[in-house]
């Protein structure tokens, strides 16, 4: 039996189903009044994955007071299979730079059940009335960037949480969409993947304590700064913001960081919270993901 601490999240791979007789006998234990014993066989059900869960179905209908148990393992099941999708997605399209889908897939960890889909069609409806309403297909990145400011932080009213800013759902792309409301990362985030669709050569800037969007191609270097009203910085702005923190500014701070790179520091950020607010559940499985980002490839902290 597997020990409390090596759920589902632990390992991707599915067990093999046992004969239906264990299957039921584990069901049997899973009301077992000893606690430890109880959570062994729940982490060991969870692990069996989709194909346990008519009987789990059958368990909770049977005996009310294993309902609790049974949403747990089901629960655990499914973010076994967005762990699987996670990893399909590192290995196969990070190194690629799709952003987008990787983000998407962190929100699943609070939202299993996330319409992707719906969320990409929102933000190609944001490109498209930008399209529409500024007629900027034309006009030179930089200008075009500023023009997408204006247009997501004054028209759309997209804006920095300050007021909750370590409220986990700043970090999950659905809930930026929704609410309007992020942390620099995922309103710089919102702002690229909009920017993609208009074609604008844009790129994630991880300085520390804070995070940009890079206008690719300008001289002088230009940055955007999505939780501050969609600002344009210049290098020299990003240097004295980075020696007021107390820090030695190196030019290296701001070049554009991988999409693996910018990832982690969206998990990590989760992390962070979970961790504060002793959300053990949820932090475990932000960590699960981390490994699988630093599997891959090392990642810098």
């Amino acid at each position: 039996m597997l020990p409390k601490d090596e759920s589902v999240s632990s390992d991707t791979m599915v067990m093999s189903l046992p004969p239906e007789s264990t299957i039921h006998a584990l069901l049997r234990l899973l009301s077992d009044p000893n606690e430890q014993v109880a959570c062994t066989i729940q982490d060991q059900l969870a692990r069996l994955g989709a194909a346990v869960l008519p009987f789990l179905e059958q368990a909770g209908t049977a005996d009310a007071t294993l309902q609790p148990r049974v949403a747990f393992i089901k629960e655990e099941i499914r973010f076994g299979q967005i762990q699987q999708e996670f990893q399909k997605y590192v290995s196969q399209s990070a190194r690629q730079g799709d952003w987008e889908q990787g983000a998407f897939l962190i929100a699943k960890l609070a939202y299993p059940n996330l319409d992707i889909p719906h969320y990409t069609e929102s933000l190609d409806q944001l490109a498209e009335e930008f399209r529409t309403k500024w007629h900027a297909a034309e006009s030179p990145p930089g200008k075009a960037a500023r023009l997408l400011s204006n247009f997501l932080f004054k028209d759309k009213g997209y804006s920095g949480n300050r007021d909750e800013y370590y409220e986990p759902d700043n970090s999950f792309m659905n809930r930026v969409i929704e609410t309007r409301q992020g942390i620099p990362i995922s309103l710089s985030a919102l702002y690229v993947f909009v920017g993609n669709r208009l074609g604008l050569p844009l790129a994630g800037v991880g300085i520390p304590g804070h995070f940009l969007v890079k206008i690719e191609g300008e001289t002088p270097a230009q940055f955007v700064d999505c939780f501050n009203g969609g600002t344009i910085l210049r290098e020299q702005d990003c240097e004295q913001f980075i020696k007021a923190s107390g820090l030695d500014f190196d030019p290296k701070f701001l070049e554009k960081i991988s999409t693996p790179t910018i990832l982690a520091r969206m998990l990590r950020n989760l992390l962070s919270i979970y961790e504060q607010e002793s959300e053990d559940q949820m932090a475990r499985r932000v960590r699960a993901f981390l490994e699988l980002l630093e599997n891959e490839e090392p990642i810098p902290k």
